[in-house]
C-alpha cells in the first residue's frame, strides 16, 4: 500500500518561470518562415444554402486539411447522406464560439507567428538536421469542445498538420470565457483544464506537437521510472525550445504548484523511493502520476496532477548537467534506465 504524505507547498501566486538562468544559444544562423491561414474564417463564412460549392472551394483552398478536419475533428464522413446537415448544425451551434475566437485570433496570432519563428530556430539548433516546413503554416480552426485528448506530455486539442500546426481556437479563448461554463457543468472539462485554455498555450501546445512528431512516444511495457524519464526527455527539450516561457505554462501547473515542486523536490523523490514505485508496471498505480488531474492524491492537496512531467524533467536535466554535449537525437534514443543510472539524480 502506498503511504501518502502531505507536502508543504510554497504558495506564490501567478505564472512562474525558472528558465531565466539558462544561457540561450545563438540561433541567428538558422532561419524559418511562418505564415497563418485562417481556416476558421473560411469555414464559418460558408453559405449553408450553398454548402456543396462552398466545400468544393474550401477543398481547393485547403487541400491537405479539409478532409481530415471533417472526418477526424468533426466526426463527419463527407460521403454520408447526413453530412451536409451535420455540417450545418455545427456551423450554427458553434457560431457564438467563433465570434469570441475571432477577437482572440486577431489579437494574438501576429505575436504567435514571431514566437514560432524563434522556436523553430531553437529546434534546428537542438535537433541537428531538423528542417521545418517552408513556409511553416499555422492553421486556425474550431472543433467540438470535447476534442481534447491526452498526448505524451500534455492534454490539448491542437494538432500537427502536413505543413505546420493546427490551433484549435475554441480551447484558447481565456479561462474566464463564458463559453466554457456549459462544458464544465456537463463535466466535459474542469477548472484545472480551463485555466490552460488561454492564448499563451498556443505556442506551448504547438511546440509539444512538433516534439512528439519528431520523437514519437511509445509507452508500452515501461516501468514508472522509464515512463517518467521518457516524458522528461521531451519536457527538457521543450524547456530549451521555449526559454522565455513560464514553467507553469510548459508543465501545465499553477505558479504555486511549480514553486511547491521545487521546494519539495527531495521529498517528492523520497516518496517514490520509499514506496518502491520506480519499477512498478501496474497501470492502476502508475496512472496516478502519469495522468493529468487537479492534484496528485498521494502527495497532498498542493501537489499538481501529472507529477511525472516535473520529476522526469528533473532527472533528464541532471543527466544533461553532467553530459552537456549530449545531442537531443542521441538523448531520445538512450534507454531510460541507462539515462537514469548515469544521471546520478539525488535532489
Amino acid at each position: 500500500m502506498v503511504k501518502r504524505i502531505m507536502l508543504w507547498m510554497s504558495l506564490l501566486a501567478g505564472v512562474y518561470a525558472c528558465n531565466s538562468g539558462r544561457q540561450k544559444p545563438d540561433v541567428s544562423a538558422f532561419s524559418a518562415s511562418v505564415t497563418t491561414q485562417r481556416f476558421d474564417q473560411s469555414f464559418f463564412a460558408l453559405d449553408t444554402n450553398q454548402l456543396v460549392p462552398g466545400l468544393n472551394q474550401l477543398q481547393q483552398q485547403y487541400p491537405g486539411f479539409l478532409q481530415n478536419y471533417l472526418s477526424s475533428m468533426l466526426g463527419i464522413n463527407p460521403g454520408d447522406p447526413q453530412a451536409l446537415a451535420a455540417i450545418t448544425a455545427f456551423l450554427r451551434s458553434y457560431q457564438p464560439v467563433y465570434e469570441v475566437a475571432k477577437g482572440v485570433a486577431n489579437q494574438h496570432l501576429p505575436q504567435l507567428e514571431k514566437d514560432m519563428v524563434e522556436m523553430l530556430r531553437y529546434l534546428q539548433h537542438y535537433v541537428p538536421g531538423y528542417k521545418p516546413d517552408s513556409p511553416f503554416v499555422i492553421t486556425t480552426f474550431i472543433s467540438p469542445m470535447d476534442a481534447y485528448e491526452p498526448f505524451a506530455i500534455g492534454d490539448y486539442g491542437d494538432v500537427r498538420t502536413q505543413n505546420g500546426v493546427g490551433i484549435a481556437l475554441q480551447l484558447h479563448l481565456g479561462e474566464q470565457a463564458q463559453v466554457y461554463d456549459e462544458g464544465k457543468r456537463a463535466g466535459v472539462f474542469f477548472d484545472y483544464q480551463t485555466r490552460r485554455f488561454t492564448p499563451a498555450t498556443m505556442l506551448v501546445n504547438a511546440t509539444k506537437n512538433l516534439i512528439e512528431d519528431a520523437f514519437p512516444y511509445k509507452p508500452e511495457s515501461l516501468t514508472l521510472l522509464e515512463d517518467m524519464v521518457e516524458k522528461g526527455k521531451r519536457m527538457a527539450l521543450l524547456q530549451r525550445l521555449l526559454p522565455d516561457v513560464a514553467d507553469s505554462l510548459q508543465l501545465g501547473y499553477t505558479g504555486k504548484q511549480v514553486k511547491g515542486c521545487e521546494a519539495n523536490e527531495a521529498l517528492i523523490w523520497n516518496f517514490f523511493m520509499k514506496n518502491d514505485l520506480l519499477y512498478s508496471k501496474d497501470p492502476l498505480i502508475n496512472q496516478g502520476y502519469l495522468k493529468d488531474g487537479p492534484k496528485t492524491q498521494e502527495l497532498g492537496e498542493g501537489a499538481p496532477g501529472y507529477i511525472a512531467l516535473f520529476v522526469g524533467r528533473q532527472i533528464v536535466n541532471a543527466y544533461l548537467a553532467k553530459f552537456p554535449d549530449t545531442k537531443f537525437p542521441d538523448l531520445m534514443k538512450m534507454p531510460a534506465r541507462q539515462l537514469f543510472e548515469q544521471a546520478g539524480y539525488k535532489p
